[in-house]
C-alpha cells in the first residue's frame, strides 16, 4: 500500500465518524428546538401561574433530555448513590449561593445598595425556593445540557463553554429583559454553569447553582429573608458583571484542566 493510500484509509474513519457527529448533533438540536418552543407555549398559556408554568417547563425540559441523552450524571460511571448526588448539589449550592451573596457584598461595599427592614416570611422563601428550582432545571437542560450534547465529538471544550453562554444571551435577549450588561452577565454566568456541567459530567451541580444563584438574588434578598434595594436590577448591574466574570474564567479553568477525556 502506497503512502497516499495509508493516509486516505487513516482519514476515511475519522470523516465518517464526524459525519456521524453532525448528523446527531443535527437530530439533538431539531428535538431540542421542539422541545424548547414546546416549553415557551407552555410558559405563556400558563402565563398567570408562575409556579405551574415553570413546573411545566421543567418536565418537558426533562422528557427533552431523555429523548436526546443529556444525562444528569456521567454515563460512563457507576450510577451514583443518593448521598454523592446529595454532595453534588451542595456544591454547586455553596458555588451558586457563594456568588450570589458576592454580588450583594459587592453592590453594598460600592454603595450600589442598601440594606431595608424586612419581615421574614418563610412561604415566600420556601415557594422562591421552588420556583428557582424547576427554573434552574428548566434552562440548564436546555442551555447548558444540549448545548454541549450536541458540541460533544464535535467542538474544542472551551468552544462549547462559550457556546453556552451565547445560548444563555440568546435566550435572555429573546425574552426583552434586560439591557446590553444584563445580556453579557448571562453568557458570563452560561460560560460559568457549562464549566461546572463539564467538571461535574452532568446536571446536578450546575442546577444547584444556578438555583442557588436565582434564589440568593431573588426571594431571598427581596424581601422574604432580608430587603436588599439594589440600584439596578441586581443580575444586571456592574457588581454582578465583576463577579460573573472571575466566576467564569475560574469556572473555566477548572473545568478545563481537571475534568479530563470526556465520556
Amino acid at each position: 500500500m502506497s503512502s497516499a493510500d495509508a493516509v486516505k484509509a487513516t482519514r476515511s474513519p475519522r470523516r465518517g465518524e464526524e459525519t456521524n457527529a453532525l448528523r446527531e448533533a443535527g437530530t439533538i438540536a431539531g428535538w431540542t428546538m421542539l422541545f424548547w418552543s414546546g416549553a415557551q407555549l407552555a410558559g405563556a398559556w400558563l402565563e398567570r401561574s408562575e409556579t405551574m408554568a415553570v413546573g411545566v417547563q421543567a418536565a418537558i425540559a426533562e422528557w427533552c433530555a431523555g429523548k436526546v441523552g443529556i444525562p444528569w450524571s456521567d454515563p460512563s460511571a457507576p450510577l451514583p448513590s443518593a448521598r454523592l448526588v446529595a454532595t453534588r448539589i451542595g456544591r454547586g449550592a455553596v458555588l451558586g449561593g457563594g456568588c450570589g451573596g458576592l454580588v450583594v457584598s459587592v453592590a453594598l461595599a460600592a454603595h450600589r445598595a442598601t440594606i431595608a427592614r424586612a419581615q421574614p416570611a418563610v412561604g415566600a422563601l420556601v415557594l422562591g425556593l421552588l420556583v428557582a428550582a424547576l427554573s434552574a432545571v428548566r434552562d440548564e437542560l436546555f442551555l447548558r445540557g444540549a448545548i454541549l450534547r450536541m458540541a460533544r465529538g464535535l467542538l474544542p471544550a472551551w468552544v462549547a463553554l462559550l457556546a453556552c453562554g451565547a445560548a444563555e444571551a440568546a435566550a435572555r435577549f429573546g425574552t426583552g429583559d434586560g439591557g446590553g450588561l444584563a445580556l453579557l452577565v448571562d453568557a458570563l454566568r452560561g460560560i460559568a454553569l457549562g464549566a461546572v456541567w463539564t467538571r461535574d459530567r452532568g446536571a446536578w451541580m450546575a442546577c444547584a447553582a444556578n438555583a442557588a444563584w436565582a434564589w440568593t438574588l431573588g426571594s431571598a434578598t427581596r424581601g422574604a429573608a432580608f430587603d436588599i434595594r439594589f440600584a439596578t436590577e441586581p443580575e444586571a448591574g456592574l457588581p454582578a458583571l465583576a463577579v460573573t466574570a472571575a466566576a467564569a474564567l475560574a469556572a473555566a479553568v477548572w473545568a478545563l484542566r481537571r475534568s479530563g477525556p470526556r465520556p
